[in-house]
């Protein structure tokens, strides 16, 4: 199954994207993956990192934000347990550089906690990056590939490649704010992913989907994440000023 959501090609150009080979994730399985709702519709993915705070990408900012947690089947929206949040504020980082996705990354200050629960509650981030090799999960909603939207969150497993093999995929784009993870063997991975949504390594949360290429070539190229690891005292630091 492949899924579809908004984000850039390392072309620039806007396009839907969509997660390829990727299967239906266990219910509730990412408690910390949340939807950015447009117009009755997922705009972009997103990641509770604090009860009162949602990172995303910052090429998904908005004047405002419906936020929706606790989700696993998109219709019906409102799931038992789900939560449906507004949000009023929110911070790009200071360094964003539009179009080129450099330093792609936002916090969103919900107007009010969430209120936790099995299938609603944050994830940590962390200071340490993630060592090549190691098999991540990124996660998102979206078209499918035929064109239809999927009823479940999709899942797909990717390795984190290393910063060569990354440069080497995308020579003048890549940089160390950034991070690449995907197989050239089976295909998987965020082949135009789903923005702001995470990718997460060893139950910590590592990545945000940001930009890929176009036409989506998963078995080619890796796809391109911020990595979270770089601006960990940057989320800190704007959560406590705020």
């Amino acid at each position: 199954n492949s899924i579809v959501v908004l984000f850039l090609s390392v072309s620039l150009n806007l396009f839907h994207d969509f997660i390829i080979n990727g299967v239906k994730c266990r219910p509730h399985s990412q408690p910390w993956q949340v939807a950015i709702i447009k117009n009755n519709r997922i705009f972009c993915g997103g990641v509770l990192v604090h009860p009162q705070w949602v990172l995303s990408a910052a090429h998904c900012h908005q004047r405002s934000y419906t936020i929706e947690l606790g989700l696993n089947r998109l219709i019906p929206r409102q799931e038992p347990g789900s939560q449906r949040i507004e949000a009023n504020f929110s911070v790009r980082h200071p360094e964003f550089v539009p179009p080129a996705k450099v330093n792609d990354l936002m916090l969103i200050k919900l107007n009010k906690p969430v209120i936790e629960s099995d299938s609603i509650h944050t994830i940590n981030i962390t200071s340490q990056c993630p060592t090549p090799g190691t098999t991540c999960v990124v996660s998102g909603w979206g078209l499918l590939a035929d064109g239809h939207l999927p009823n479940a969150l999709q899942c797909a497993h990717v390795p984190v490649r290393s910063a060569e093999d990354c440069r080497a995929a995308y020579p003048g784009v890549y940089n160390t704010g950034m991070l690449c993870a995907g197989s050239k063997q089976d295909g998987q991975g965020a082949c135009k992913g789903d923005s702001g949504g995470p990718l997460v390594c060893d139950g910590v949360l590592q990545g945000i989907v940001s930009m890929g290429m176009f036409p989506c070539t998963p078995f080619m190229k890796p796809n391109l994440y911020t990595q979270v690891c770089v601006f960990f005292h940057w989320i800190q630091q704007t959560i406590r000023a705020n």
